[in-house]
């Protein structure tokens, strides 16, 4: 099992959770999990993961260990908005590869 590492930014006003696998320096992979789901769900896959990656999934606001904000709802513009802070944090020059699923799949 490849290990994992949490990183904590703000984002959005919000204190927000990321766990990160691999090499920095090896080409980024975001991974953006699904509703009721979590960041940690992805260790299989990463596991599976056949080249090395620097793999980054965050867990979105009000999941796992992400702030949740106060609001009863979230809209989709509020995830939308994270993960362009996120993108810009952590891939500012050049574009992203994205794997995605369910709620995931609909932000990105």
């Amino acid at each position: 099992m490849k290990e994992s590492q949490s990183e904590f930014l703000e984002v959005r006003g919000l204190k927000y959770h990321c766990r990160t696998w691999g090499d920095r320096k090896a080409p980024l992979l975001v991974m953006l999990h699904g509703f009721q789901d979590v960041s940690a769900s992805w260790q299989f896959t990463v596991d599976a993961l056949r080249r090395d990656w620097f793999v980054v999934a965050p867990d979105w606001r009000g999941y796992g260990l992400t702030q949740w904000s106060g609001s009863d709802s979230y809209w989709f513009g509020d995830y939308l908005g994270d993960l362009e802070f996120l993108l810009e944090h952590y891939s500012p020059q050049r574009p992203v590869r994205i794997v995605a699923h369910s709620m995931g799949a609909h932000v990105s």
